[in-house]
């Protein structure tokens, strides 16, 4: 029984994750690892909770030493590099992607946009850019959660242009187009720009909803 309550718990883990509620998230990690706290990807798990809410410095050490205890390995790494990016830590970002992209284990589908963020923060001028685009994402989030679609599509479409490996601003452009504009042929066409970069796999199911919409 406790086998399968775990089991329960792990799938509502990674499901609130995917929809962006991180504080659930990190409370249902939390209560996996009672007992453990430092159990293998516990702490990784949980830092990437405290990333999604942009609270960099909590989930710094954590990321740090689940790497000190378990070792180098692709996720762990890249985690860190996108965290510092996003931080606005440009150097310790390119510091990061540039390891990243010397492994073995670096799947063939992520080395474009690594290589393009290791261009980005290697330029003082690309990568304010970047931290322009972060900003614009901020603010279309807000205006999401205010029901301003277009007002929002527009931030995400500057944020897309600012930074061109910025996923999110492509995929929540393909969202509203499919969910608000009703025009599954646009959401379809942001959400291959975005797979373009990283091939995800909530990005792939978000594609699969704009061509079942085109089908309709």
């Amino acid at each position: 029984m406790r086998g399968i309550l775990y089991q329960l718990r792990l799938r509502r883990a990674l499901n609130a994750m995917s929809t962006g509620e991180h504080a659930i998230a990190r409370k249902i990690w939390k209560k996996l690892s009672k007992g453990n706290p430092n159990a293998h990807g516990m702490r990784h798990n949980i830092a990437l909770t405290y990333i999604g809410e942009e609270r960099y410095a909590e989930a710094e050490p954590l990321l740090f030493d689940e790497i000190e205890d378990f070792g180098d390995y692709y996720p762990r790494l890249r985690a860190l590099a996108d965290m510092y990016y996003a931080w606005g830590k440009g150097s310790a970002a390119n510091e990061w992607y540039r390891k990243v992209a010397q492994r073995d284990d670096c799947p063939d589908s992520e080395r474009k946009l690594i290589q393009r963020r290791i261009e980005l923060t290697s330029n003082d001028a690309l990568y304010s850019d970047v931290l322009k685009s972060l900003e614009d994402v901020r603010k279309g989030n807000a205006l999401l959660a205010q029901d301003q679609w277009q007002e929002a599509r527009e931030c995400f479409r500057r944020a897309s242009e600012l930074d061109p490996t910025n996923i999110q601003a492509m995929n929540n452009i393909g969202t509203i187009e499919l969910n608000h504009n009703e025009d599954p042929e646009a959401a379809k066409a942001w959400f291959e720009k975005a797979l373009n970069w990283s091939d995800l796999s909530w990005l792939r199911k978000n594609l699969a909803l704009a061509e079942k919409a085109i089908q309709l």
